[in-house]
């Protein structure tokens, strides 16, 4: 979204090793911290974070073991998702492609199990491996997991190391097919030509959010440069010189004018960070 203040601390662990050491440090040092993946489903305040931010992106992992189906593939938290449906689809192995132009990394899509025309990344999920806040590191299959619209078991304060994906075997031209289909909808639909947080609201009882902020006559709306987009009403754009004051100050009449209008309670699909402690 462009907007938000600074963070005092940003720390890029190497491996596993380096992540645990620097728990250690930030528990010993009463030191606040949050996980972010690249940061595309979050809009921070503009006062920023006082703690630190780890990104786990340096830890690669990218491991493809052939079965029957396709393809068990272990693959890092901190990898792209959109590199890794890519590099997938040049295998010949199928079941992300949906999801392809996502920009947040796979832990990131596990987090808010991401997905996009009628797929989730949990559909395909194995199982996954998270480190929480003591610095326990946890290994849990499907079966362990409950995921459901926009969320997961993966809290805050835990870090999915890496994850486990069932991929099937599939014309690899077909899959880029459909992968080519999903961008050129994507650019149809969604105003990629802005800095944006994606979809800012959760479906309604499996009505999409755009339809209600269209109804209650929001499209184009504007506080500031933070605006409701005039291509789709369930995205908010940045048109230049928004603050993450403005965005926040617009979901919020959005919220008061649908449920004043036609009775809906929306509910925010983006993280919203340090609005309720400044």
């Amino acid at each position: 979204m462009k907007v938000g203040g600074p963070v005092k601390y940003l720390v890029y662990p190497a491996d596993e090793t380096n992540l645990l050491k620097t728990m250690r440090i930030l528990r010993a040092e009463g030191i606040k911290y949050r996980f972010v993946g690249n940061g595309t489903n979050v809009i921070v305040h503009d006062k920023g974070f006082n703690g630190a931010i780890i990104r786990i992106v340096k830890i690669r992992c990218m491991q493809y073991e052939r079965n029957q189906k396709g393809a068990v593939v272990k693959v890092s938290g901190g990898a792209s998702l959109k590199g890794f449906i890519k590099d997938s689809a040049m295998r010949g192995l199928a079941g992300l492609e949906k999801l392809y132009w996502i920009p947040g990394t796979v832990g990131g899509g596990i987090k808010m199990n991401a997905g996009s025309f009628g797929a989730s990344i949990s559909d395909v999920l194995e199982g996954v491996t998270v480190m929480n806040d003591k610095g326990n590191i946890t290994t849990l299959d499907k079966k362990a997991l409950t995921f459901n619209y926009r969320s997961s078991p993966v809290k805050n304060t835990e870090c999915v190391i890496n994850a486990v994906f069932q991929l099937k075997t599939k014309d690899r031209e077909k899959i880029l097919e459909d992968m080519e289909y999903v961008f050129v909808e994507r650019k149809k639909r969604h105003p990629m030509e802005f800095p944006s947080s994606g979809s800012v609201f959760k479906s309604v009882n499996k009505e999409p959010a755009w339809q209600y902020v269209e109804k209650a006559g929001l499209r184009g709306f504007r506080i500031g440069d933070a605006c409701v987009s005039e291509k789709h009403t369930n995205f908010i754009v940045n048109l230049g010189h928004a603050t993450a004051h403005d965005i926040k100050a617009l979901i919020d009449r959005i919220k008061k004018e649908v449920f004043e209008k036609l009775g809906v309670t929306l509910e925010e699909e983006v993280e919203m960070w340090g609005f309720n402690e400044n």
